[in-house]
Order: structure tokens, then sequence, then C-alpha cells
């Protein structure tokens, strides 16, 4: 019986994690390169040089912007899809950040049926690395760090509550 509900909880977070991506997906789909970029399919040059010699004033003339000695055809384009995935990340943790909230909460309190209850905290650590993840870029080493800390200290309190219960 516990192997029957080890493998149902398993299962719960996996359907979660896979419910919580899609439904993000679904009605706020992630930035597409090609929406930004890829009108530009092939890198504009002057057709008798290679790629690395191609000089500051030919770069500009072509549309592009230097960078580091090379000319950087992609450079506008890339940024406004940085912007717009930067953007869609946040989203991203926001809506990971409720969902795991909700999650750990129906998990602890409501639903603490084995494996339903264990499964949804999981589901709800899941969801809280799973918008950390995506939106890592975007924060600061400190928040970070308080971030990590947080969640840290929350986890500790919910398995010694946990365990408290049960004796």
């Amino acid at each position: 019986m516990k192997i029957k509900n080890l493998v149902l909880g398993i299962g719960i977070v996996v359907v979660f994690a896979l419910t919580l991506w899609q439904g993000i997906e679904a009605f706020h789909s992630s930035p597409q390169w090609d929406d930004f970029c890829g009108e530009r399919t092939t890198t504009p040059r002057p057709l008798d040089k290679p790629a690395d010699q191609i000089t500051l004033p030919e770069c500009e003339q072509q549309g592009g912007v230097w960078q580091d000695e090379y000319c950087d055809f992609y450079y506008e384009c890339q940024q406004e899809f940085n912007h717009a995935e930067d953007a869609h990340s946040k989203i991203v943790f926001t809506i990971s950040l409720i969902a795991a909230l909700a999650s750990i909460i129906l998990g602890y309190f409501i639903l603490s049926v084995e494996p339903v209850g264990s499964a949804l905290i999981a589901s709800g650590i899941w969801a809280i690395f799973y918008g950390s993840a995506i939106n890592w870029r975007n924060f600061s080493s400190i928040i970070r760090f308080s971030l990590l800390l947080v969640a840290l200290v929350l986890l500790i309190w919910l398995a010694m509550r946990l365990n408290k219960k049960k004796k």
C-alpha cells in the first residue's frame, strides 16, 4: 500500500508541474525569438568580405551594432526579445508563487489525506523552484538569498509542525 501511495504522490507532483507550466503557456505564452528577430534570416554583409572582417562603417551601413570588435546584426531585436522574456519570467514567478502557496496550504490544512497532502506540499515546493528558476536572472544576489532563506525557514517550520502532529 505504501508503494502505491508513493507512486500516486509522484504522479500528482508531475501532473501538477505540467499543469502549471501548460496553464501559464496557455494564457501567457513565452515570447518566441522568431517573433522578434525571425525576419532577419541571413546576416547582411558585403559579399566580398567574411563576417569577421566587416568594419564599423560597413556594420552601421548594414543596420548592425558594433559590439566588442564585431558587428551584431541582431542587437536591437535581441534587446526587445530579452525585455519580453524578462516580463514573461516575472509573470511566471508570480503565478508559480501563488500556485505554490495555495498548494502548500491545501496540502497542509485541507487535504491532509495521504498521499494527496504530501504530494500537494511537494507540488508547492516544485512551483517555488520552477518560478524562481525561470526568473532567477532577474533577481539580485540579495533577493536570491532572501528568497532561499524564507523558503528554507518555511519548509523547516512546516516539517516541524507536521511531525509534531504525529506525536
